[in-house]
């Protein structure tokens, strides 16, 4: 099985009334799923204009990490982002679908993604499985046994959350095995 860690930026919370503004992803095996083979990151076009609904919150955080200037030198639409994840993500045919091996999405809130991938990249979202790699429901199973909050970065970019997914899982992991051990 393939996990494809995902995270989106955007403009909002809400899919049907916002954009995604960057794309990051990194491709790993189930056997071993902190240790990607291939990485990649991608800025969408978008010109912010005043009054066009985005909030404050968003609007200041974007600036702040240089995403919104980004995006006004981009130069792929989010059409041209999804032709180029379709060629990197398989089709599994339903007719011989093996449910193992449809893609399955990784990374905090990735259920988020999916819903944002479902309205803005439709063709690639029924790429993937319904079922999540998970790594928010991982973390507070962890808490719930005890181990500490996991800190989390404030970049708000797509690439660094990514890899922050990655190293929480990796975490758990490790939380979970010492705590098997003891």
């Amino acid at each position: 099985m393939q996990l494809f860690w995902l995270d989106l930026e955007t403009t909002g919370l809400d899919a049907t009334k916002s954009a995604i503004l960057e794309v990051a992803y990194a491709i790993a095996s189930l056997e071993r799923p902190f240790d990607p083979e291939v990485y990649g990151q991608m800025t969408v076009h978008h010109v912010r204009q005043e009054g066009d609904g985005v909030d404050p919150f968003v609007v200041d955080m974007h600036t702040k990490n240089g995403l919104w200037a980004e995006c006004a030198d981009a130069r792929l639409t989010m059409r041209d982002i999804e032709a180029r994840l379709l060629t990197i993500v398989p089709e599994v045919e339903p007719e011989v679908e093996d449910l193992v091996d449809k893609p399955t999405l990784a990374g905090n809130c990735v259920g988020f993604d999916h819903g944002f991938l479902k309205k803005h990249a439709p063709k690639l979202a029924a790429r993937f499985h319904y079922r999540y790699y998970d790594i928010s429901a991982v973390k507070l199973f962890c808490r719930s046994l005890g181990m500490a909050q996991l800190p989390s970065g404030e970049t708000h970019r797509a690439a660094d959350d990514v890899q922050e997914s990655i190293k929480q899982a990796k975490a758990c992991r490790e939380w979970l095995e010492r705590l098997r051990r003891a």
